[in-house]
């Protein structure tokens, strides 16, 4: 019988499922939400193939190495519209939509029906606002990975965004270099609990049944206060919170509820082995002052000719490159969480309490999350928050 990744070294890249020719792997949630393979015994042919194909158990061994084409940037997309839908400086729907002009497919995560994170594709330059802004929560691969392998067979240039982990399962899926293949990751906090989200969706879609659109990444009060909103179908803003007082926030951003791998992840490396890796760039004040407009600024580094050209050839952004030693330690992180929790006690309680009752349980909001959000919003009204926010730092 192959193996499979032990469970707290089991990413969820899903390469083993897509690889299996026999179909005798299934992918099913645990008591977490999070998503794990599963071999059905009886249909299963002894063949190794998900072993082969996992990057856990079987690593990459042909790996980027820093050459010529290794480079950092800073990139705004120059459509404001764009750049403020996206996450940070729009540079993924820059490199997106070259993609597109060559005939090409992208592939990122996009928020389904039911608030479910799923990774999907596009083939045209009207769909790709569904893969901008981050989702903070875990995306179901599903068929993506063989969806990706079909367009490539037929000559077609392929971009796939997505963490890490999913770029390594990718490459693993595929055993092969192709020319016309684009990856794109992020350097990723972690994954939260689908699970979790679902009780916190369960919670806001209780106060605010209309309840149609979600922003994790919202700049409606600017990059320098991003803040998780939720619209109506006629995108009304019916609620807006930041960091300091949002419940998912104060779930996700701590390490309450990531997946158990992420504490340990082995693909935060460097270099990567991407053709490019995007991330925020809030230090952008300090690296080219005239480049902080509030708006969002992209952190970028090319590991390959490919990437480096979509970067320094596009005409849909501004760039500015800058000494990679400034990026380095931002693309190498550490994963030291301490938890002030029974996570085991956690999910069976996410299983078994109201979402009133779980929420009050672990993120109860306090007077002084009460009072950081309203000298926040405070601040921000009053023109002074960005000046107390870098004085505090």
């Amino acid at each position: 019988m192959p193996r499979l990744a032990k469970k707290n070294e089991c990413c969820g890249c899903a390469a083993c499922y897509s690889i299996c020719e026999f179909a005798a792997i299934e992918i099913k949630p645990d008591e977490t939400g999070f998503l794990y393979p599963i071999i059905n015994t009886e249909k299963c042919k002894n063949c190794n193939m998900c072993e082969r194909s996992c990057p856990v158990i079987s690593p990459l061994k042909t790996k980027n190495e820093v050459n010529s084409y290794t480079k950092a940037f800073i990139i705004q997309h120059k459509n404001e519209y764009v750049r403020k839908q996206s996450t940070s400086g729009g540079a993924f729907s820059a490199i997106a939509e070259a993609i597109i002009s060559l005939g090409g497919v992208v592939f990122g995560a996009s928020m389904e029906e039911g608030f479910i994170v799923k990774h999907t594709y596009s083939e045209t330059l009207d769909n790709l606002s569904k893969f901008r802004n981050s989702k903070y929560v875990q995306s179901e691969i599903g068929e993506s990975y063989k969806q990706c392998k079909e367009f490539l067979l037929e000559g077609r240039w392929a971009c796939f965004s997505g963490t890490p982990c999913q770029i390594n399962g990718l490459l693993k899926y595929l055993n092969k270099k192709y020319d016309r293949l684009i990856t794109i990751d992020i350097v990723c906090h972690s994954v939260p609990s689908p699970l979790i989200f679902r009780k916190y969706m369960e919670l806001q879609q209780k106060k605010y049944p209309n309840a149609e659109r979600i922003v994790f990444r919202d700049k409606e009060l600017g990059y320098s206060y991003s803040t998780m909103a939720i619209y109506d179908k006629n995108s009304v803003c019916l609620y807006r919170r930041g960091s300091e007082s949002d419940l998912w926030f104060r779930s996700f951003l701590p390490g309450l509820c990531d997946r158990e791998n992420c504490y340990c992840c082995t693909f935060q490396e460097y270099p990567r082995i991407s053709d490019i890796t995007i991330w925020d760039c809030f230090a952008v004040k300090d690296i080219h002052p005239e480049y902080d407009d509030n708006l969002g600024t992209t952190s970028a580094i090319s590991w390959s000719k490919k990437g480096f050209d979509l970067i320094v050839k596009n005409d849909s952004i501004r760039i500015k490159e800058v000494p990679i030693n400034l990026f380095i330690q931002k693309i190498k992180r550490e994963h030291n969480i301490k938890l002030d929790i029974n996570r085991k006690e956690m999910y069976i309680d996410a299983r078994l309490l109201s979402a009133d009752q779980f929420f009050k349980k672990y993120r109860n909001e306090s007077i002084i999350i009460k009072l950081r959000r309203i000298s926040r919003e405070l601040l921000f009204k009053s023109g002074f928050y960005n000046f107390v926010k870098s004085h505090i730092k």
